[in-house]
């Protein structure tokens, strides 16, 4: 059965090969619409943001009022929606944004919809009925036209087929009426807002007013037009022989739903939490302060080394790992980075040893083997952290069981909490905030998008938090004498651990192990 799946699998990619995307030169390019003073969302920009350079933002740290913001945008929403994301499942969470958006579209608002493709597997009938409304457009990026039902087969097929597969959009945005806007790390899925049996993720949201929002919307509109982003229907109709059939999917979105994942979902949406209430009240507690938005662009899918410039960054030329390298380059006294899947690779660890030579503080905080969702990225990490403790790196991991331990309001309830954050925090002074990891994949093969913040206030917020999550959720990394063994203690004691893999069993490390000859480095 096995073989047989594979030599399937390989046909497959063997005969997308023989397939192109659809043509899409002379199709007209469409843009955000122009904002207006008039919607409950442009009275709450105006209530919440300053007027001129200023943009007004606001840190969500947990899983509820994520997904308020989320429906708050929607829901409100008078004019336009757009919402471009990696993963985008037919869940609990992804069918409830669906609904909310099909309604939306009823009322008249314009809703365009961009997902990466590698995760859509099995889920093209939800498509189909939500872009079957009228005054919905779903476009599907740098999609799949073989191995449509299965996620292991699209792997395989990236593997083994065209390398654009392998190269996919990470970017996550919204942005309502044009006045309102979402950015993080977060994509749309159960887990990063309900507590989920396999374990949920612990994130950072940025609700952005005011004068930055407009460059977030151009950042939309650049990939909404790109040759990579296409109509379903147009990838459907090349890609399958026989499209669902609308008694398949006609009532996809309103099936009912007795998960436990529904249930929650309902708690959430009768929670009132500060931002729900502030949402009601028309006035959003946001710090004001100046940012750039960077976006790489979507050409990055063919290895073409272009900048995407988007308002600010206009003279600069930077794409986002541009943006925040040389933001850290020139930190003056501490950088704290957090990044769920962290490869620093040997440029990386010279860097942090030119800061260290300035006498600047550097903490990095990432996923332990036990609470990493990609143990192959763990392999890449591995390597460097003797290298980095040597350096005087304060070297933290996430650990699943004290996260999930001692964090629970991060999330409804309590659950085995995975990091999935992407921030840096820079002099307490400079806050990024966005979709990146600080691994080769988002340097060089996934398009990103990010916002450098310049807020001391904001900044302080983010410390707050980032402190929390060291003392309370992490184990602290360090070196034994001899330079080259490691053991970890709880970061809020100090007390000593363990001599091996925090929370794992002997044969997970074994099979890593094992493995580790195997993975390239540049792929991870």
């Amino acid at each position: 059965m096995v073989w047989r799946e594979f030599w399937m699998l390989l046909l497959a990619s063997c005969l997308s090969g023989c397939m192109a995307l659809p043509d899409v030169s002379e199709r007209p390019w469409q843009q955000a619409l122009p904002t207006s003073d008039s919607g409950r969302l442009a009275q709450i920009a105006v209530a919440s943001s300053a007027s001129g350079e200023l943009s007004g933002f606001r840190l969500i740290g947990n899983g509820t009022e994520a997904l308020q913001a989320r429906l708050a945008l929607i829901e409100a929403a008078t004019r336009s929606l757009d919402l471009q994301v990696y993963q985008f499942k037919g869940d609990a969470i992804g069918r409830a944004l669906m609904r909310a958006l099909r309604d939306a579209a009823v009322r008249g608002v314009r809703v365009r919809v961009l997902v990466d493709d590698l995760y859509t597997a099995g889920d093209d009938g939800l498509w189909l009925a939500l872009s079957s409304q009228p005054g919905v457009e779903l476009r599907l990026f740098n999609p799949f036209l073989a191995a449509r039902d299965s996620p292991v087969s699209r792997l395989l097929e990236s593997a083994l087929g065209d390398e654009r597969l392998h190269r996919r959009m990470h970017n996550k945005l919204m942005v309502a009426d044009g006045v309102l806007a979402l950015a993080g790390g977060r994509n749309i899925a159960d887990a990063y807002y309900l507590p989920m049996p396999q374990g949920s993720f612990v994130d950072i949201d940025v609700l952005v007013a005011g004068a930055l929002v407009p460059q977030m919307a151009q950042a939309f509109d650049l990939y909404w037009n790109s040759e990579y982003s296409h109509a379903l229907s147009s990838v459907l109709e090349l890609a399958l022989s026989e499209p669902p059939k609308r008694h398949d999917w006609a009532d996809a979105l309103d099936r009912p739903c007795d998960t436990e994942a529904c249930a929650a979902l309902e708690r959430i949406r009768r929670e009132p939490s500060a931002l729900a209430v502030e949402f009601a009240q028309g006035r959003l507690a946001m710090k004001q302060a100046l940012a750039l938005a960077a976006s790489d662009s979507p050409m990055k899918i063919e290895n073409v080394e272009v900048a995407t410039d988007i308002g600010m960054l206009a003279t600069s030329g930077a794409q986002v790992r541009l943006l925040v390298a040389h933001a850290i380059r020139q930190a003056r006294q501490e950088v704290t980075v957090v990044s769920p899947y962290l490869i620093p690779g040997p440029a990386g660890v010279a860097g942090i040893a030119t800061l260290r030579q300035r006498g600047v503080a550097v903490t990095l905080l990432t996923n332990s083997m036990a609470a990493t969702d990609e143990p192959m990225v763990h392999l890449g990490y591995r390597k460097y952290r003797a290298a980095m403790l040597r350096e005087g790196v304060a070297l933290y991991e996430w650990s699943p069981a004290r996260g999930g331990r001692v964090l629970r309001e991060l999330l409804v309830g309590g659950t085995v909490l995975r990091l999935h954050t992407k921030a840096a925090l820079i002099d307490r002074e400079l806050v990024f905030l966005g979709s990146m990891n600080f691994d080769p994949r988002s340097r060089d093969l996934n398009t990103e998008f990010g916002l450098l913040i310049r807020s001391p206030e904001l900044a302080e917020e983010l410390h707050a938090l980032l402190q929390r999550l060291l003392r309370e959720g992490a184990y602290r990394l360090h070196l034994d004498d001899d330079g080259r063994t490691l053991h970890w203690t709880a970061s809020d004691s100090g007390r000593h651990i363990e001599a091996v893999e925090p929370d794992t069993d002997f044969g997970s490390r074994l099979l890593l192990d094992l493995l580790e000859p195997f993975v390239p480095e540049e792929m991870l």
